[in-house]
Order: C-alpha cells, then sequence, then structure tokens
C-alpha cells in the first residue's frame, strides 16, 4: 500500500498512544472488557429462555443482522456514504498524488478494528450462550475479517468509487437492493399465512431455502448455515454462487478506472460529519448525517415571560419537524407495549415476572436511550439561556418540559395496551406511568449530576457512563422498594413505594441540577 499503508499504521499507533495518555480509556477498556466478558452470559440467558442456545440459534441471529447490513451497505455505497473521511483528509490526502483507489481503501480500512471487536464478541457469545464448536468460530472469523471484508470493500470500490454509473443506474441499484428486502418480506408473508405467527414460524423462515437463494444476501446467509450447520445442497449452491461473485466483484474493482470524480460527494460529506460531531459536543443530538432536514412553517401562541421563553421556541422548533417530539424512542416504546400485550396473551403470561414486566420493560427502554438528552445540553451551551431574567429552577422546569410531555406520550404507548389485557387496575396502570415518566426525568437530571462529579475529566462518553451508573442505583432501591411493598401489603403498596422512590430520586438530581445551572450562570 506504499503511503497509504505507512499513513494508516501511523494514524493507529499514534492514536493509540494519545488514548494511553488520557485516564479515561482505561475507564473504557474496563467497560469494553466487562461487556465483551458479562454481556454474553447474560445472553445465555435469554438464548436458553427461547430454546435457541445452540449454533442454528447463531445463524438465526447473524441472519437477521444480514437482512440489515447487505442491503444497508449497498445503498450506502450506490449513494456514496458510508465512508467516513475528516477535514484532514481534505486537506492534505486529497491532493496527494495517491491512487483515489487506495484512498477508498483507506477509508473502509479505518472501520476494520471496530469490525473485529464485533467479531470477537460474536466468538464470545457463540462459546458462552449458543455452544458452537470453537474451531467453527475460528473459521467464521477469518471468513468474517478476510473474504467477506474484501468482496463488501470490492462493492464499495465498483459502486462508490466508479465513474461509469450514472446518477439513474445508481438509483436503480438502490432500487434493486430495497427489491431484495422486498422478496425477503415476500418470503415471510408467505411463512406467515401458512403457518401463522409465532416463535416456530419465525424460525422456520430464517433457516428456509428460499432465505438462501436470494442473491448477494440469502447467498452470505447460506455461507453462514454452512459454517454452523451440517452441509446442504441449497447452502453448498449459495455458497458456490457467493464466492462465484467474490471472484467475479474483485477482478471488476481491481480492473476499475478510478480518478476520484467521488472527492466532491466525499468532501460534502466530511463537511456534514465535522458539523454533527460539533452539534454532539454542544449536547445537540437532533442533529443527523445526510440530507438537511426539511423543517415546515408552524406557529405558536407566546404566553408568559421569562423562562417560558424557552419552553416556546423548543414547541415551536418540534412543531416544524415532520413528526413533532415523537423519535425512536416513541417507536420502540409503542412496539414494545404491543409486544407485552401480544406475549401475555400468547402465552398466558410471563409468571412470576408478570406484576412487573411493564415496569421492568420501561426502564430497560429508558436504559437504551440514557445517552439522549433532549435539548437540555443545547440550552446549557447557549449564551441566550443565561441573559433570561428568571431563576435558575425555572429554567431547568422549561428546558425539559417538552422532554417530559414526550416520556408521557411514551408511558402510555407502553402501558395501555399491556394493562388492558392484563385488567390491570386504573391505578397501577396510572403508577406505572408515573414511573416510566419519574425515571425518564432522572435520565435528564442525573446527567447535571455526572456533570458536576466527572467534569471533563473523563469526556463525553465518560459523563454518559456515569449517569447510566446513576440510574442503576436508582433502579435497584426501587426495586428495593418494591419488594418491600410485596412482602408487606401486595402489588399496591410495591407500585407505590417503586413510584415514590424513583420520584425521590429524580427530585434530588433536579435540585442538583438547578444548583449546576446556578454555577454556570455565575
Amino acid at each position: 500500500m506504499g503511503a497509504i499503508g505507512y499513513l494508516y499504521r501511523r494514524t493507529l499507533v499514534n492514536r493509540i498512544k494519545m488514548a494511553l495518555r488520557r485516564p479515561i480509556t482505561y475507564f473504557y477498556i474496563v467497560v469494553i472488557l466487562f461487556y465483551i466478558v458479562v454481556m454474553p452470559f447474560s445472553i445465555k440467558v435469554w438464548t436458553e429462555q427461547f430454546s435457541i442456545d445452540s449454533p442454528e440459534g447463531l445463524t438465526g441471529v447473524l441472519t437477521v443482522f444480514a437482512f440489515w447490513l447487505v442491503p444497508g451497505n449497498l445503498i450506502a455505497f450506490a449513494k456514496r456514504k458510508g465512508l467516513v473521511y475528516r477535514n484532514s483528509d481534505v486537506h492534505f490526502l486529497f491532493p496527494s498524488p495517491v491512487s483515489p483507489k487506495r484512498v477508498l481503501v483507506y477509508a473502509y480500512l479505518r472501520m476494520l478494528p471496530a469490525q473485529i471487536l464485533i467479531n470477537l464478541f460474536v466468538i464470545f457469545c457463540g462459546l458462552a450462550a449458543f455452544h458452537v464448536p470453537g474451531w467453527k468460530l475460528a473459521v467464521w472469523f477469518l471468513f468474517s475479517v478476510l473474504l467477506e471484508n474484501v468482496l463488501e470493500g470490492s462493492i464499495m470500490m465498483l459502486l462508490y468509487g466508479t465513474e461509469r454509473l450514472t446518477e439513474r443506474q445508481r438509483s436503480w441499484i438502490i432500487r434493486g437492493a430495497y427489491g431484495l428486502v422486498g422478496v425477503l418480506v415476500f418470503i415471510a408473508v408467505g411463512y406467515y399465512l401458512r403457518e401463522g405467527l409465532s416463535f416456530q414460524t419465525v424460525r422456520h423462515f430464517l433457516h428456509s431455502d428460499a432465505v438462501q437463494l436470494v442473491p448477494l444476501i440469502g447467498w452470505y446467509i447460506s455461507v453462514i448455515h454452512l459454517l454452523f450447520g451440517g452441509v446442504t445442497v441449497v447452502n453448498t449452491v449459495g455458497s458456490l454462487l457467493y464466492l462465484g461473485l467474490f471472484a467475479v466483484l474483485v477482478a471488476a474493482a481491481l480492473r476499475m478506472k478510478c480518478t476520484g470524480a467521488y472527492y466532491e460527494d466525499a468532501i460534502k460529506f466530511a463537511e456534514d460529519y465535522e458539523e454533527v460531531l460539533a452539534s454532539r459536543r454542544q449536547g445537540n443530538t437532533d442533529k443527523r448525517l445526510g440530507k438537511k432536514r426539511k423543517l415546515g412553517k408552524a406557529s405558536v401562541r407566546w404566553k408568559g415571560a421569562g423562562a417560558k421563553a424557552i419552553f416556546y421556541r423548543q414547541l415551536l422548533e418540534y412543531k416544524k419537524n415532520k413528526y413533532f417530539f415523537f423519535d425512536l424512542s416513541t417507536v420502540f416504546a409503542l412496539a414494545a407495549g404491543v409486544g407485552i400485550a401480544w406475549l401475555y396473551v400468547r402465552e398466558g403470561g410471563f409468571g412470576e415476572f408478570t406484576p412487573f414486566i411493564i415496569p421492568a420493560v420501561s426502564a430497560y427502554l429508558i436504559f437504551i436511550f440514557a445517552a439522549m438528552s433532549g435539548k437540555w445540553g443545547k440550552e446549557l451551551a447557549s449564551p441566550y439561556t443565561y441573559l433570561i431574567p428568571d431563576s435558575a429552577f425555572a429554567k431547568l422546569v422549561n428546558a425539559t418540559a417538552i422532554q417530559h410531555i414526550q416520556s408521557v406520550v411514551n408511558a402510555v404507548f407502553i402501558t395501555v395496551p399491556g394493562a388492558v389485557v392484563m385488567e390491570m387496575s386504573p391505578s397501577l396502570a396510572l403508577l406505572c406511568i408515573l414511573g416510566y415518566v419519574a425515571l425518564s426525568a432522572n435520565k435528564l437530571y442525573a446527567l447535571a449530576v455526572a456533570q458536576i462529579v466527572v467534569g471533563e475529566t473523563l469526556g463525553i462518553v465518560g459523563r454518559q457512563l456515569f449517569q447510566l451508573f446513576l440510574q442503576g442505583i436508582v433502579i435497584m432501591v426501587a426495586l428495593f422498594g418494591a419488594m418491600l411493598g410485596m412482602m408487606t401489603a401486595g402489588l399496591e403498596l410495591a407500585y407505590l413505594l417503586m413510584v415514590v422512590a424513583l420520584l425521590l430520586f429524580t427530585a434530588a438530581f433536579m435540585v442538583v441540577a438547578s444548583l449546576n445551572f446556578d454555577k454556570l450562570e455565575s
């Protein structure tokens, strides 16, 4: 690789040296090692519960990921996205006398360390949870790191770097990728109509011969089945087709002419990427890579003065969005609520976990979206917030009010379907909703506590991890209150003590957040 290889090696070595000089790095290493060691055993409980603790189960999981990754990469590369170039690359690498083809390879190779870490995690899960023989996992690792990456890199080069494809041809490739997904959906619908909706139906679909014969996606899945399962005619044919596609695409990528016509698109993507990073550092999580968000026309009736201006400005911003304040957390909440209701009817309950299944799922979802602080971080970064003639507490309440309204909507979505089928009393359902709102508010204000305790020592990620730690403590105390209530008076008191504990912690964090705001303001 010459100069590009030297640049890649030196960049990697320098990043490691710089990382080792920062205390946060060792904290990250501990956290990563913890997850790599502990998570497979947690997944083991889940695989045993659903009876997928076998090589067949891992094949099914990897098949699901293939449904998402393969067409996603095709679409991203066809749109000349998916490769991250920084401003330093734009200024120094693009004008250099280096082949544009090698510049593409350099950007692709930067994703390799992360992929290797993910593959190692899969190996640990395969050994601990799915009971896959070690030699099969070793073969899969070599296949994933070598063959799969070379094939994906070839596709990247042919779609991202080629100068022969017109915009019309690119659009047809994108439609073809969506078409492959449509074929998979068609097969899934066929299984549903024939066998009904059940976990066994999903298993039959994921391991079906029809899925393995779908071009590109299915051929990759055939290789997975061949490695982890037995040899069949279908997965053998699919694997041979995959190897044939590998040979053709690699040969085409090597012979392809590339003079750097993609640089313009790469520069635009690099600019967008830098803007997103700068926005995230300021606490604004709304900005995304890709097309500029289309904002509609909106208006609000302004009422009140002082800190209320923050609330009404946020309301105006959200009203301009296509989906108002609804986001991915809302979709997950609705899906979780419907899923709880469906599983309850199908299984006839959740055994001893039935009384607390809704709070447990709610807490899990809040943990997933714990790093999302809404617009509170943006308000802290704005100098105009501090110029408003009002108290810090009033600014805090108004700056987070819409997030609390959103959490109420999410709480209703996740609670009501299950509460209806479980014939839960209105008081218990209301306590479930109140508990979700309290824990969601705790998510916001725990970040302020983390900012005070951690400061800038451990960086943004360090503060978010400490925030998760605080939330873990809160949930443990709430669970203790629930257990105490169950042992003394029953379910009603258990829910009440759990919610009271959440509200007390949230109130305490809110006071700390206000004090921190006063400190920042002064």
